[in-house]
């Protein structure tokens, strides 16, 4: 029987995620099944709006590989925004049911990021029985534990390592200590991956306590041995006894989904630099990290999990999240997911011992 199946972007959008929904849209046309793309997030899902389109291999081609962003359009708003206009959580959560039952679906695609994830979960909670759902993880931050790789990760890595090798001329240049901001969230493993990749002489990411002192200690060293510039990379979370960041988010409800205003501890880092006799400037990366050519890593995991989340929606699989652990595809539960679904950098990770074994100073873990 033909089956009909949904699949939705939720949450900031990333590289891969176009990757994926071709993916998705070969599959199923090749097992004679309907796809329908969702637009715009849970605001083309709720049922006065059901915005969509139906994909085939005609409006999906080969060049959605290295596309950032998704043709479906992203959208981080529209979940909070029906709660701050008046509506309940359990209101808002039967609207995407409604949307669900009005389109016919027999599953969905749901890519996102943690706190799409976490949406997601108080979905099936709402309505276990109506709604069959296989999520994909996507984010550049890459912090949904139980898998090793985000949809987005490599790319946003990639592109940070590619702006600081043009940061690098600049900084040898007029001899100054460059102070590159990128994102992550609470998160420092764009941080640490693409500090490690570029060759940075001090990462700073918000899993481990740094010593301010200890960083102009190390651009004075650099200085010393007559390598008259620096490079560091700090992540936005990141925080100093007089910098500190808040909620931008106030409504009561909404607030469980709001995310952290960052106030700029790169540029912080930088004025105390300036203060104490070196010449420095700050990068803000932004979203810049966001797009790009996709990288290779983000176009086959994006493919994986793609084609997988159509063959385990129609072995009538649901509420699992894919994951990409030692070059294989698992199934998580999503209740399993749920438990401890945050990701951060641990001492014991890999590239954490590298950067200890060349000396980079990521913290007080470093004894150089």
């Amino acid at each position: 029987m033909k089956k009909r199946l949904g699949i939705i972007t939720v949450g900031g959008d990333c590289s891969g995620l176009n990757s994926s929904i071709r993916a998705a849209t070969i599959r199923a046309e090749l097992l004679g099944h309907e796809l329908i793309g969702i637009k715009r997030g849970f605001f083309g899902l709720f049922p006065e709006n059901c915005d969509t389109v139906t994909l085939s291999t005609k409006n999906c081609g080969e060049d959605l590989l290295s596309e950032s962003g998704s043709i479906l359009f992203s959208d981080t708003k529209s979940f909070t925004t029906c709660i701050e206009r008046g509506h309940s959580q359990k209101e808002t959560l039967q609207m995407v049911c409604d949307g669900y039952k009005k389109l016919s679906l027999d599953g969905l695609i749901y890519i996102g990021g943690d706190g799409s994830l976490t949406i997601l979960g108080e979905l099936l909670n709402h309505a276990l029985d109506l709604i069959k759902v296989v999520a994909i993880p996507k984010t550049i931050d890459n912090d949904v534990s139980m898998t090793s790789l985000s949809l987005g990760f490599s790319t946003a890595v990639e592109g940070v390592v590619n702006s600081i090798s043009s940061i690098r001329s600049t900084a040898k240049s007029h001899q100054r200590a460059m102070v590159v901001e990128v994102m992550g969230r609470d998160a420092g493993f764009i941080a640490l991956y693409a500090g490690l990749a570029s060759g940075a002489d001090i990462i700073l990411v918000p899993e481990f306590e740094y010593d301010m002192e200890k960083v102009v200690a190390r651009v004075e060293r650099n200085y010393a041995l007559g390598k008259k510039y620096c490079i560091i990379v700090v992540a936005e979370a990141v925080e100093s006894e007089e910098l500190k960041h808040r909620d931008g988010f106030f409504h009561k409800e909404a607030q469980s989904y709001g995310t952290v205003k960052y106030k700029g501890i790169g540029q912080h880092i930088s004025d105390y630099l300036n203060d104490k006799g070196f010449e420095s400037r700050a990068i803000t990366l932004g979203h810049v990290q966001r797009g790009g050519a996709t990288a290779v890593a983000d176009r086959i995991v994006g493919t994986a999990f793609g084609t997988e989340a159509v063959n385990s929606l129609l072995a009538g699989e649901g509420s699992i999240m894919l994951s990409y652990r030692d070059h294989k595809i698992e199934k998580i539960l999503i209740p399993d997911l749920l438990r401890n679904i945050n990701n951060k950098l641990d001492k014991s990770d890999l590239c954490v011992k590298v950067a200890l074994d060349l000396g980079v100073y990521i913290g007080e873990l470093c004894q150089s």
